[in-house]
């Protein structure tokens, strides 16, 4: 059955638009294949930058990584020396101090010779000195004790005879009264009674004065002797402070004792040689970590020229690198500035190797118009909007120059034109004949197009969504 007019351009209208969509979906295949390809060239782009500025920060700090390792080698140079001077300044000190302890040690030995020798000579001088005083005490204490017995004696002796002499004399008088009186005893009994009182209070007068007479002869020797007993006392008092003093001094001298013997064995044991050996291990200890400290120390010394060798052979050669690095990318540098001096409008836009195919039925101005809807290509040109920026100013600042040039060119012809004509009419030579300028001539055969300025933003915006 023959299709409608209708059908036939439903037909042919669902086909153009099955053709367009076909060529929509390759432009944007196109378009995602030349921004993966731009991505890539840009972060190739960037690690070479980076790589540069790591080189040339490296080759900048070289001179301070050189100083910095000579600051650390005459550092290690000086503390090694330091080192040195301070373990020989105590191997000096520890000579000195060993010299110096057998100097102190037969020093004290003497001085505590010399004090015991002293000290016993003075003991000996106390005791002579304290023997003869206690015998001339006890000697002055026996006289007087043999005085006071003398004169007690004679006391004695003195007032029994008063008695024997008193009792004598009233037996005698009593005999002889009664003799004489015997007869008349009886008559006179009571005629001499009063007599006899008297007689007895007489006697007892006597007896009671001579017993007054010997209690002061008594109290008079106590008085006279108290100085003699207070000087005994104080006699007694020092006699046991020097005994106390003479048993204090004897623990001393037993206490003197130990410490002599003690002393006397250690001089005896240094003399035979146990300390001198004792002090001499100690020496030698202290000698051998000397040694093996300056040995360590020269050890180190060693490793550190070894290192510091590799590091200057090492930086030698990452300077020699450097340098080759520099000289290659001065060189890229050189041929990319040559490379964008060759490129044309399109190419400063696009990257190189793209393809851009038109539709024939598509009308130029639509297809600037055409955005991009794919993520893809949003996020990559907003990824790399800084270095594209970049990009796009150099191309306008380079199609500015050029457009400059070109104008600069057409105006030093019609410059010379009108130099021309004003020379002819100066000499009355002007004639009929006019010349065109090349820059109006806008023939069809020959046209000369001028280039335009374009802004980089609006070029890439055809391809960005708004």
């Amino acid at each position: 059955m023959a299709l409608t007019k209708e059908e036939k351009k439903a037909k042919k209208e669902a086909k153009r638009l099955e053709k367009l969509k076909a060529e929509e979906e390759q432009r944007k295949k196109l378009k995602r294949e030349e921004l993966q390809r731009e991505m890539a060239a840009q972060a190739l782009k960037r690690g070479e930058l980076d790589k540069t500025w790591r080189e040339l920060m490296l080759k900048i700090k070289e001179p301070v990584f050189r100083q910095d390792i000579e600051v650390m080698w005459h550092t290690f140079e000086r503390v090694y020396d330091k080192k040195d001077h301070l373990i020989n300044h105590t191997m000096k000190l520890m000579d000195v101090a060993d010299d110096q302890f057998q100097r102190t040690v037969a020093s004290f030995c003497d001085t505590i010779d010399t004090m015991i020798n002293k000290f016993l000579f003075d003991l000996e001088v106390m005791s002579k000195d304290n023997n003869r005083r206690t015998s001339k005490l006890l000697k002055h204490g026996a006289d007087d004790a043999a005085q006071i017995m003398s004169d007690h004696n004679t006391a004695e002796t003195h007032l029994q005879l008063l008695l024997y002499h008193g009792h004598t004399t009233a037996d005698s008088l009593a005999w002889t009264t009664r003799g004489e009186n015997l007869v008349k005893e009886d008559e006179e009994r009571m005629k001499y009674v009063n007599d006899r009182e008297n007689l007895r209070s007489f006697l007892e007068n006597n007896y009671s004065g001579l017993w007054d007479e010997y209690k002061g002869v008594l109290k008079a020797y106590v008085v006279n002797t108290a100085d003699n007993q207070k000087q005994v006392r104080k006699l007694r008092r020092k006699e046991n402070l020097m005994a106390d003093i003479i048993a204090s001094q004897s623990k001393k001298i037993a206490s003197s004792d130990g410490i002599l013997k003690r002393l006397r064995t250690e001089l005896a044991a240094y003399e035979s040689g146990t300390k001198q050996a004792v002090f001499r291990d100690r020496r030698n200890r202290h000698r051998a970590a000397c040694f093996r400290l300056k040995q360590c120390l020269i050890n180190g010394c060693t490793t550190d020229l070894k290192q510091l060798a590799t590091l200057v052979k090492a930086s030698d050669s990452a300077v020699e690198w450097l340098e080759l690095a520099v000289k290659k990318g001065e060189k890229i540098l050189r041929m990319a500035a040559l490379c964008r001096k060759f490129e044309t409008r399109r190419e400063k836009v696009l990257p190189f190797g793209s393809a851009m195919p038109y539709s024939p039925t598509q009308p130029k101005s639509n297809v600037r118009r055409q955005q991009s809807d794919d993520s893809l290509v949003v996020n990559a040109i907003s990824t790399t909007c800084g270095l594209t920026r970049l990009w796009q100013r150099i191309a306008k600042a380079e199609l500015t120059k050029r457009a400059l040039i070109r104008e600069k060119i057409f105006l030093q012809h019609e410059n010379a034109l009108i130099m021309e004509k004003i020379q002819e009419f100066k000499e009355r030579k002007i004639g009929h004949v006019t010349h065109v300028c090349s820059c109006s001539n806008a023939g069809p055969a020959k046209s000369i197009v001028r280039p335009t300025a374009i802004e980089g933003v609006l070029e890439v915006n055809k391809y960005t969504k708004s």
